[in-house]
């Protein structure tokens, strides 16, 4: 059975480029399904999904809406909501099997709205005026192929005939992919880490391989939290490792690698197993040093990079941390276990390196005893957070809670 690919874009205003994308896809033996989310003239040929089913989908008559003359603000929301409706139910009912979209800033909004509704592992591909500068806004924490347009996306020529051809090769690639063949039956762990609790998450990250687990780590410098939240909540993620939770400090600070106020609550909400460590809360990361604002000036900083310092949290501010991460770990629904490294949180804050600060450590260990749910156990080791026997422990009782809660 062929495969069938999504081109979803404005078929009034670039027809000519979707036709073009629609010959190059069906001539490498896959199927099509046009949608149209075109709103100022008839579009070339009859789409498979009209404008009309498009606003249908977000609850709105299109034509009562042209007749009405909205505005472009006003009519966009409608046709990226309908649109990415129509796609997910597309791909929930396994219908489809990849979409590629075309266009500039609007097209590009519309388009990967809609895509980044669709799960992980999914071919997506943005052929984009816009794929050359910060492309956050579009991808978000989904895995969408941006590809660089070069020239602006208004009609065929050597140029653009060239690149999206390659684009409509590129998802007839993704989609021809046997996913199946390279998919696990292991379950699945998460680790959390930054660079400064890396030596002991590797060392982890063997242990729980060894034991038959696949890992996924996940970078926590704000979106890489994000992201594994997102994939525990669709129920990929059986287990949590969650070394590295310095994304709070940054978020309750103002730091770059602030977190979302859900951080350490979805693991939580979904009950399973977490391993959770203080991993790098010493660290508030900012700029360079001329860079660091002038609240956390004349404090112990450690330079990460040429681009980065991370500044040392105050005793008072790393207590504050243990009250908010006990609020949101104390509902967790499933098994949960802390430990704490005695000797250093990350590597800038043992004996000897630039945030050291044993005092103000203690102060948040101190503190978490308090706030914390009384059968939710502490365990506390004279040790830093990378030394190999701390890392291959966590590992172990994070195996031994997925024993006991999977069997």
């Amino acid at each position: 059975m062929k495969k069938k690919i999504v081109v979803l874009g404005a078929m009034d205003t670039k027809g000519e480029e979707y036709a073009f994308i629609k010959d190059i896809i069906e001539k490498a033996g896959c199927d099509t399904l046009m949608i149209d989310v075109g709103v100022i003239n008839p579009p070339p040929f009859q789409p498979d999904i009209t404008r009309q089913e498009v606003a249908k989908a977000a609850g709105e008559d299109f034509d009562k809406l042209i007749k009405d003359g909205p505005t472009r603000e006003k009519i966009a929301p409608i046709m990226t909501e309908g649109a990415k409706n129509i796609v997910s139910d597309l791909v929930k009912d396994k219908k489809v099997d990849g979409i590629i979209s075309s266009g500039g800033t609007q097209g590009t909004s519309l388009a990967t709205s809609a895509m980044r509704a669709l799960p992980v592992g999914f071919p997506k591909l943005m052929v984009s005026t816009m794929a050359s500068g910060d492309t956050f806004k579009f991808v978000g924490l989904r895995d969408i192929t941006m590809m660089n347009s070069v020239a602006d996306i208004m009609g065929l020529n050597r140029i653009t005939r060239k690149i999206l051809a390659n684009a409509a090769g590129a998802i007839c690639g993704m989609v021809g992919i046997d996913k199946d063949s390279v998919i696990t039956d292991k379950q699945l762990i998460a680790i959390t880490t930054v660079g400064v609790t890396t030596p002991g998450a590797m060392v982890a990250k063997k242990v729980l391989e060894d034991a038959g687990y696949e890992t996924v780590v996940f970078h926590a410098v704000g979106t890489g939290g994000q992201a594994m939240e997102q994939l525990i909540k669709e129920g990929d993620i059986k287990g949590l490792l969650d070394i590295a939770t310095v994304e709070v400090i940054n978020q309750m600070l103002g730091g770059f690698l602030a977190a979302t106020p859900e951080r350490m609550t979805v693991a939580t909400n979904m009950g399973i197993p977490q391993v959770i460590c203080p991993g790098a809360i010493g660290d508030v990361v900012f700029g360079p040093p001329e860079e660091i604002p002038e609240p956390f000036k004349g404090r112990a900083y450690a330079i990460h990079s040429s681009l980065f310092s991370c500044v040392r949290t105050t005793a008072e501010e790393v207590r504050a941390l243990a009250v908010e991460q006990a609020k949101r770990v104390n509902p967790a629904k499933g098994p949960v276990e802390w430990f704490i490294p005695m000797k250093g949180f990350c590597s800038h804050s043992v004996e000897g390196a630039p945030i050291h600060d044993p005092e103000s450590d203690m102060a948040y260990v101190d503190e978490l005893k308090k706030q914390l749910r009384d059968d939710i156990p502490i365990y506390t080791r004279d040790t830093d957070i990378n030394d190999p026997v701390f890392a291959a422990e966590i590992a172990k009782h994070l195996i031994d809670l997925m024993k006991k809660k999977y069997g």
